[in-house]
């Protein structure tokens, strides 16, 4: 009967801790999307502002909290393609509020048919790609390398989409390897650890109060002066980064 009763009251308190993250992460979503979609007209760095600001008051209010290494690695000064493994939609939270540099992010493109978040996505300058479109996509490639040029970073999941279970997917090589055809680019690795313990790819369910751990690795310069890294060698660019990123969460 106790047991009973403890897990009744588990899935009480779980639903309630839930339903009380939704409703902030909904509201904050309005109100400061809203308020970036406005400043956008005037200021580009005001609404990267508001968007880190968004990342870490979701991150407050669902008590999460993220221990971060390799801060050494991140230069201000540069602009990188941020590859980073994807867990959960935390995993934009944690390198909104985290990560030192202004940045933009690839998503899919049914994100930005969303009523509300899809236009202020595309008023914060974040990039649509439609995988199944070559052309498509590789205009919205090029649109990000214009970015580059302009200090901005540019976040991709290489995995295509969330882990299930938290392990790291084999990478998908189409728009990461688009990029490194361009040349004259730095990739920065990234690994998160933990997120998918928030909230799990098919669940609504939020788990607060949870510990995440955020890794930057030494970023890998793309150069012309290297041409053996952008000549048919793009896979096996890819596969080093991927590795790097596997090393780092399974590094206790």
């Amino acid at each position: 009967m106790n047991k009973v009763l403890t897990t009744r009251s588990n899935t009480t308190v779980n639903f309630l801790s839930s339903l009380y993250c939704w409703t902030v992460i909904s509201a904050l979503t309005v109100i400061l999307g809203i308020l970036a979609v406005i400043t956008s007209f005037f200021s580009a760095n005001t609404s990267q502002s508001i968007a880190k600001l968004w990342g870490v008051l979701i991150l407050k209010a669902c008590s999460v909290k993220v221990d971060i290494t390799g801060s050494e690695n991140l230069s201000p000064e540069n602009s990188y393609i941020i590859t980073s493994n994807h867990q959960s939609y935390f995993d934009i939270f944690v390198l909104l509020a985290r990560l030192d540099i202004s940045f933009r992010f690839i998503a899919k493109k049914s994100l930005f048919k969303i009523p509300f978040l899809g236009r202020s996505m595309k008023r914060l300058g974040y990039i649509p790609i439609d995988r199944e479109n070559l052309r498509s996509a590789l205009k919205s490639v090029k649109k990000s390398t214009e970015l580059l040029k302009n200090k901005t970073s540019i976040l991709i999941f290489p995995e295509g989409t969330r882990s299930p279970d938290g392990k790291l997917s084999s990478f998908k090589k189409g728009g990461l390897n688009m990029f490194l055809k361009q040349g004259n680019l730095a990739v920065l690795p990234v690994a998160i650890k933990g997120t998918v313990n928030i909230l799990r790819k098919n669940s609504l369910t939020i788990h607060p109060g949870q510990k995440v751990e955020l890794r930057i690795l030494k970023p890998i310069e793309i150069s012309e002066k290297n041409k053996g890294l952008t000549s048919g060698k793009e896979d096996s660019i890819i596969k080093t980064i991927e590795e790097e990123i596997r090393a780092a969460l399974e590094f206790k």
